[in-house]
């Protein structure tokens, strides 16, 4: 038996008439057909049926008796067949939301599970982003070999009200005495200014042993708590190559911070995981500029935006005709042979309007969508738009923070 499909034989459900099946197994499959020919006894009386049975079987009797039992379909057998769900083939819900994920509660499963093990990556850079701790920096040292000199420094930013004698007496006294400057360290003492926006305070510099862990342990946990955070290791013996390290949902590269996932996130029925562009319906109400300029093939002069050929719009006309005459832009020439930034000029305008520039065939719909509260004016723009993917999160209803977590890539 070939265990990618799903074998039934002799099916004679209903009216089906002694037919055998094989229907691929991690496949998307239409069943169709004219009505009567046995559609829905095959997805809902045979698959259905037979898969949520066999699934029902494996639970205790204790819990069998809670739930439906399902009729063993009239078939001689089916093989290889996996437990099943099935959606009615009602429309309990009207809303736009709706999917198979979310009616059949396989999206609660799913949002929980990005929470629990989603592997975070930075929007930034893409590198991959987890906390670190002083013993898992333990373990990478001790990784990269013993023996090799390092550098353990935190970040202070540079104080703007606290006069530089106050900020140098504090870490003074917390027991910190060089900073980083350059390639090497200063002594903090003989410093007379910041050396930067940023202060690299040394926490501790020291040469990777077993015998010195608990010690670097110390060091880098308290680099942690002064940090607030954040730490760099600079490796000494490799031209100072600074390594930075954060315990929080933090880029060490970039500095961007993200806060703690939770299944929220992940769900487009969420405020706080829904897109704010489409509040996650995955599209929003856009101008078709298919049918604006329907006939590339005409000229401005010719009328190739359509929505300024009625009379009601001949003082838009002139004013684009202006525009294109100050911009060098030929009003004779075919739409579609025009250069790309001249169409984009027509298209999005250039300047304000009350300082004489154009404000395009977009910024003259966005002035009609001002005056929607009358009917006219809806129907008029209803003309000319449609539904289109969302641009910010291209059709997933998420928010970018939800799509920066992964499993498996």
């Amino acid at each position: 038996m070939d265990q990618g499909w799903i074998h039934v034989r002799g099916a004679r459900q209903n009216n089906l008439k002694d037919i055998d099946l094989r229907i691929p197994l991690n496949a998307l499959t239409v069943v169709t057909g004219v009505s009567g020919s046995g559609k829905s006894t095959v997805a809902f009386d045979i698959l259905y049926a037979e898969g949520q049975r066999r699934y029902v079987e494996s639970f205790s009797a204790y819990a069998r008796q809670f739930l439906d039992r399902m009729e063993k379909p009239d078939v001689d057998a089916i093989e290889n067949i996996p437990p099943t769900i099935a959606i009615d083939q009602t429309r309990p819900v009207k809303t736009s939301r709706s999917t198979v994920g979310t009616m059949t509660e396989l999206y609660d499963h799913l949002k929980l599970l990005f929470a629990k093990v989603g592997v975070l990556h930075c929007s930034g850079c893409g590198k991959v982003i987890a906390k670190d701790t002083a013993p898992s920096i333990a373990r990478r040292l001790q990784a990269r070999g013993e023996g090799r000199r390092w550098a353990l420094t935190f970040p202070v930013p540079a104080p703007r009200s606290l006069p530089w004698d106050e900020v140098r007496e504090g870490l003074l006294q917390a027991g910190f005495h060089r900073l980083l400057q350059g390639r090497g360290l200063a002594d903090l003492e003989q410093l007379e200014a910041p050396p930067g926006e940023v202060i690299d305070v040394a926490a501790d510099r020291f040469v990777y042993r077993k015998s010195t862990r608990r010690r670097v342990t110390d060091s880098l946990e308290r680099a942690f708590q002064f940090g607030k955070g954040r730490l760099d290791l600079h490796d000494m013996d490799d031209d100072w190559r600074r390594e930075g390290f954060s315990n929080r949902l933090q880029c060490s590269d970039c500095g961007l911070s993200y806060a703690e996932p939770q299944p929220n996130l992940f769900s487009f029925n969420s405020p706080l995981g829904a897109c704010e562009t489409c509040h996650g319906f995955g599209r929003v109400i856009d101008l078709d500029l298919d049918l604006v300029v329907p006939d590339p093939s005409k000229s401005i002069a010719q009328g190739a935006v359509k929505p300024w050929t009625t009379r009601v719009a001949r003082r838009e006309l002139r004013q684009l005709k202006k525009f294109c005459e100050r911009k060098g832009i030929s009003t004779e020439v075919p739409f579609a042979e025009l250069a790309e930034e001249h169409r984009r000029l027509i298209l999005d305008g250039e300047g304000s309007y009350r300082d004489g520039g154009y404000f395009g065939v977009r910024g003259w719909f966005r002035w009609l969508e001002g005056k929607s509260y009358k009917m006219h004016v809806r129907v008029f723009l209803a003309r000319y738009r449609r539904y289109v993917t969302c641009g910010d999160c291209q059709g997933s209803r998420l928010r970018p923070q939800g799509l920066n977590f992964r499993i498996a890539g």
